[in-house]
Parts: structure tokens; C-alpha cells; sequence
């Protein structure tokens, strides 16, 4: 009886372990995506302008698809002035932008 009690106790071990690692790599799997829409919500554009005293910058930016906004060129505000650490008129960079009130925000650029 011994016995049968760990061979069960084994048995049903070994079937629980196979939804662990199935969870495990959902989890995974899910945090995967999140990275990926994160890149995603990310919009090419080229720095036309910057102007450190009022912090904004002018970008010809191609659509942002969060925002439902085609191509242009226009200024947005920076509320993070070290966001403008180390680019100039003319690079290329990849932004997030956010509506906060009737201002176009940019949340985070970066050099590409």
C-alpha cells in the first residue's frame, strides 16, 4: 500500500509539471510581446529643430499609430530636459509621444 501511494504520489507530480512549464513559458512568451509593443509604440522620425530654452523639439516624424496621426513635421514639448542629451538638428531618432492635456509629449527618443 506503501507503494502505491508514492507511485501515485509520482504520477501525479509528473502530470502537474508539464502545466508549470507551460505557465512558465506563457509567462515568458507574454513578456515577450509587452517588449515588443513597446518597440512598436516607438515612431521614426528626423530632428529638424531643437530648442533647449522652451524645451521643444521640431521632428518630421512618419505616422504614429497610437496617436492616429499621419506623417509631418511639428514641434512637440519635452517635459525631460536630459531627453536632449546628446542629439542635434538632423539625427535620426525614435520617439514616444503622449497626449497629456492638448500638448503633444514626448516620453522617451532615442538615436538611431
Amino acid at each position: 500500500m506503501k507503494s502505491l501511494k508514492i507511485s501515485m504520489t509520482i504520477i501525479l507530480a509528473a502530470l502537474a509539471m508539464p502545466s508549470a512549464v507551460a505557465q512558465e513559458t506563457h509567462s515568458h512568451q507574454h513578456k515577450s510581446e509587452e517588449a515588443q509593443t513597446a518597440v512598436d509604440e516607438m515612431t521614426t522620425a528626423t530632428i529638424r529643430k531643437l530648442d533647449l530654452e522652451y524645451g521643444k523639439i521640431t521632428l518630421k516624424h512618419e505616422a504614429i499609430k497610437s496617436l492616429g496621426m499621419p506623417g509631418m513635421t511639428m514641434v512637440f514639448q519635452i517635459e525631460d530636459q536630459t531627453l536632449f542629451d546628446g542629439l542635434s538638428q538632423g539625427d535620426n531618432v525614435r520617439f514616444k509621444v503622449e497626449k497629456k492635456g492638448t500638448a503633444l509629449v514626448i516620453t522617451a527618443i532615442e538615436k538611431m
